[in-house]
């Protein structure tokens, strides 16, 4: 996560879940910064994120789902401002920790729509939104943080290597072969 922005939420009981603040500096962030959603409601006296709402709706229909990451880190959003999709079938840490990652078009996430809660599961966990951010999910916050690791590193190798020709993306048969060893 880059200087002030980002925002990170996780679970807590059923559809409430803590989040981090609305214009408070990430370097400054302290244990009491933090913003509890209970029923809905924000903690009195603070101020959440502005995509509370969209991490309230993940959770809502995603019950798998626990944390949620929004960020922009440098590589991924390489992609996000290039209107370019991102294949990561690179290595198969990468496909099998993402899958496919889904592009939308800028403003999906200010939408109060059900459109990225449904789009994302634990199958399918990132998203890039164009010309703003990227956001992932998990079971676990360390498994979602390792996510955000395995994707931009992908997205730093896949614009790194442009320099010497085209990505020979892993294949039909071996996206299989790996489907059948790791997702059974």
């Amino acid at each position: 996560m880059l200087s002030s922005y980002g925002t990170v939420s996780t679970r807590w009981r059923d559809n409430d879940f803590l989040i981090t603040p609305t214009n408070v500096p990430r370097w400054d962030l302290h244990l009491n910064d933090i913003v509890q959603i209970k029923d809905g409601k924000r903690e009195p006296g603070k101020v959440p994120s502005r995509s509370s709402w969209l991490h309230q709706e993940i959770y809502k229909r995603n019950p798998g789902i626990n944390p949620v990451i929004l960020t922009q880190s440098p590589y991924l959003m390489a992609f996000g401002v290039s209107n370019s999709v991102i294949d990561v079938r690179t290595i198969p840490e990468s496909w099998i920790f993402l899958q496919d990652v889904a592009t939308l078009p800028f403003g999906a996430h200010f939408r109060k729509t059900t459109h990225i809660p449904e789009l994302l599961t634990l199958q399918n966990p990132a998203i890039i939104v164009s010309n703003d951010s990227v956001i992932l999910t998990g079971d676990k916050l360390l498994q979602t943080f390792d996510r955000l690791e395995v994707a931009e590193f992908s997205a730093k190798s896949i614009v790194l290597s442009a320099h010497f020709g085209k990505m020979v993306p892993i294949n039909d048969a071996q996206v299989e072969e790996l489907r059948k060893a790791f997702l059974k």
